[in-house]
């Protein structure tokens, strides 16, 4: 047995071995005159950072992978990108043209973008992970990927369909649409509005909020610093709600307010729980 799964490990790595990868990196530059930058891709890993700039750069990597390095670098051509402004606004693309039996590749795009946090940023994606960190604003919709946005200064909105999301220091307002995806959310500082279905919402508050959340199917976790300050409404048709003190309500809706409430949360989910703690 020993003797076969050294063999077994001895094949994979041999398989992984073999696999060859083709690049190359295209890099732009662009001065003033943008007012916003828009993303479009498709199995592309998409990254943006915010930062002290008054020049935008993007890198824009196509890659093609296959077990011939020949074949590889050949299939390259069938990924078409295109980074160019449409008015004030910057407009980066990726998509793949070919007849399926033509393209033999594993094919996929990575794109880069380093820009001046205070410009708004729009990203859809398909099929690849986004993230995106130190930027004013941020609009993203993602669909079989995943979304991690950390440090978004004022206004937040998401769509996510099968793309679990990971989201840190949000300010300012967020909006957010979930479909079969998970949500963190940590140090949440904003006005905040969720709407979700069949998934999980983690989400660790920091401000006052409000926080209004409404879910179906979904299992909702809240935990503050000061779980008694905050005025509830709450609701879970089939479910459970398990507040801060240990108390459990079934079948009921919980109402809370506080001679000075701290805030509002408002959750209505069904056929899960919902459960309020303390950080």
């Amino acid at each position: 047995m020993v003797m076969c799964l050294v063999l077994l490990g001895t094949c994979d790595l041999a398989a992984q071995e073999v696999m060859q990868k083709a690049s190359r990196t295209d890099e732009r530059s662009f001065g003033k005159g943008i007012s916003g930058v828009s993303v479009y891709g498709e199995k592309a890993t998409v990254t943006v950072r915010g930062t002290a700039v008054s020049e935008l750069k993007v890198l824009l990597r196509p890659v093609s992978r296959n077990r011939n390095k020949e074949l590889a670098v050949a299939d390259l051509k069938y990924i078409h990108y295109s980074a160019e402004k449409e008015g004030d606004i910057l407009v980066i693309r990726n998509s793949f043209r070919g007849q399926p039996e033509q393209i033999t590749s594993n094919l996929s795009m990575e794109i880069e973008i380093i820009m001046p946090s205070s410009l708004p940023v729009s990203i859809t994606n398909l099929y690849g992970p986004v993230e995106a960190g130190n930027l004013a604003s941020m609009t993203a919709n993602v669909s079989f990927g995943s979304l991690r946005l950390t440090d978004i200064g004022s206004a937040t909105t998401v769509t996510a369909r099968y793309s679990d999301m990971e989201l840190t220091s949000i300010r300012g307002k967020a909006d957010i649409k979930a479909e079969k995806s998970d949500i963190l959310m940590t140090a949440l500082g904003a006005a905040t509005v969720i709407n979700c279905s069949y998934g999980t919402a983690n989400l660790e508050l920091a401000g006052s909020g409000p926080l209004i959340v409404k879910g179906y199917r979904t299992t909702v976790n809240i935990s503050l610093d000061e779980p008694g300050k905050f005025q509830y409404a709450l609701k879970a048709p089939q479910g459970r709600i398990i507040m801060s003190d240990g108390k459990q309500y079934r079948n009921q809706p919980v109402e809370v307010i506080p001679q000075v409430p701290a805030g509002l949360i408002d959750v209505t989910t069904s056929y899960c729980d919902i459960t309020i703690a303390k950080k």
